[in-house]
Formats: C-alpha cells, structure tokens, sequence
C-alpha cells in the first residue's frame, strides 16, 4: 500500500482556487517549519481539466501581490493514484467531493471543504471566480489565506495521532 503524505486541492479547472490553495499551504507550511509538516507533499488538482494549462492570469497576480509566485505552475487532473497516496483532501466546494466520492475509490478518511477547516464558518464552498475580474479572485485568495492557519493546526493535530 502507498504511503498517503499527500495533502491535495481540489477544485474544478486547477487553474484559479486549488493552486492558491497549494502555494498558501505550503508558504504556511514553510514558515512553521515543523518536522511532522515537512513530511507532507502539498499538491492541488482539477476534477474537469487537462494537464499543464497555466494558472489564470488574476490568479497569478493575486498571490503576487502577497509575494507567492505561481506563474510556473502547471494544472493537474485528479487521478486514483493521486487519491491512493492523499493523507488529506481539502476541496474548494461541496460539489468536488460529490465527485471524489461518486467517481474514486480508497478516499482518505480526511476529505473536507477549505471552509469547513474555520471554526464557526457557516460557509462551506469558496466561489468559482473563473471568468471574473482581479476583485474576485482576491477575495478567494483571502478566503483560502483565512483558512490556512485552521488547516495547518488541523494537520499537525492529525499527523501526532499516526
């Protein structure tokens, strides 16, 4: 069996909110530098997308503006492998996980919405700003960088208990 060190984001396109995710994630991860964190792979997907389109232009200026460089950045389907390996699955709405549960097998036991991860949000999705302008795309930069800090806390918690 694979290890599951992978922490994924999922969203639609892969190309404006889960790659957020995965660059917020792993600048947070870094400046914690904590041992159990650093063992994780930290890595975003699409569940209706093809492999190595770029990041939407507002996407890549959003996180420029709060020095996160993503314009390298190359979008991913989500496979079984990537599943197979996940130790956590943070969608951006509802609907992805109606995917990951409808269409892949051997789920982590940790699949839940960015928004689900802030304790008291009654939010549960982050709006799909494709299309949108930059004002859109910075609040669903500022919703996923709000959840983040949960996120973390809420990995390093489970990481102590394997």
């Amino acid at each position: 069996m694979k290890k599951r060190n992978k922490i994924i984001f999922l969203c639609t396109g892969n190309i404006c909110r889960s790659p957020m995710g995965e660059a917020l994630l792993k600048k947070a991860v870094e400046d914690e530098n904590d041992e159990l964190l650093n063992t994780l792979e930290i890595i975003s997907a699409g569940t209706s997308t093809v492999d190595g389109m770029p990041p939407s232009a507002n996407s890549v200026e959003a996180l420029r503006r709060i020095k996160i460089d993503i314009s390298d950045y190359r979008s991913s389907y989500l496979t079984q492998e990537m599943v197979d390996e996940a130790f956590a699955i943070f969608a951006m709405a509802s609907s992805h996980i109606d995917i990951l549960k409808a269409y892949y097998k051997n789920l982590p036991k940790r699949v839940f919405t960015v928004m689900q991860m802030i304790e008291g949000s009654k939010r549960v999705d982050v709006p799909d700003p494709y299309g949108c302008g930059i004002d859109e795309y910075l609040d669903v930069r500022d919703d996923v960088a709000y959840a983040t800090p949960f996120i973390v806390k809420y990995l390093k918690n489970e990481l102590k208990k394997i």
